[in-house]
């Protein structure tokens, strides 16, 4: 079924029931945002709505995109700086960055990004929240790098803060009916013996 965002309608996800697993939790739903992330009008709405959230309060310098949200990170730059004497980024010039994975699986800026890093005031974006791992993991990276992480902007999150940073988002448990979340060992799903559908991460759904 299809769930529209009460803050812009124009704003929809894919929700399919079932058990789904991924590297840190077991969802009762897979919350399909991929329209969002990668169709030029979704991303366009979704941007401009987590914008309105940062336009007047927050400086933003740098927006570090992670789960695969260049595009959406980028139609919120836009958003974050167009013309408005009331904005607080005016006109800047946003830089949008992603972090890699070396090795270890440790997230890393490179010498030429972490420049726009250090010293910076950082909005991260990502595309769900679920236990809250990978996005402190980046919280810490962007610390580690001297940014100062000023939010979270998220398609979806069942938390409403990591760390102190308050997270905002376009859909939250409130809007799946019967949405529920467990870490793998305490998951209800699997002590009720109901097998795992498939396998979820920010790339898509693997059904087994």
């Amino acid at each position: 079924m299809n769930i529209r965002s009460k803050l812009n309608p124009k704003v929809e996800v894919s929700v399919i029931a079932g058990h789904f697993a991924t590297r840190h939790s077991h969802n009762s739903h897979y919350i399909d945002i991929t329209r969002m992330k990668h169709e030029h009008t979704m991303a366009r709405e979704a941007a401009m709505t987590l914008a309105q959230r940062y336009a007047y309060d927050k400086g933003v310098d740098t927006i570090v995109c992670l789960d695969g949200s260049e595009v959406l990170g980028a139609f919120l730059a836009r958003h974050l700086s167009k013309n408005d004497r009331f904005a607080v980024n005016s006109d800047k010039n946003i830089n949008v960055i992603t972090p890699e994975y070396d090795s270890n699986g440790q997230l890393i800026f490179r010498d030429n990004l972490s420049p726009m890093v250090a010293g910076k005031d950082v909005l991260i974006l990502i595309s769900t929240v679920n236990s809250g791992k990978s996005v402190r993991r980046a919280v810490e990276c962007v610390q580690y790098y001297g940014g100062k992480v000023q939010g979270i902007a998220s398609g979806f999150s069942t938390l409403d803060m990591v760390d102190d940073i308050p997270i905002y988002s376009l859909f939250t448990p409130e809007d799946i009916p019967g949405y529920a979340t467990y870490s793998p060992k305490d998951c209800a799903m699997c002590a009720q013996g109901l097998k795992i559908d498939a396998l979820s991460n920010s790339y898509g759904l693997s059904r087994l």
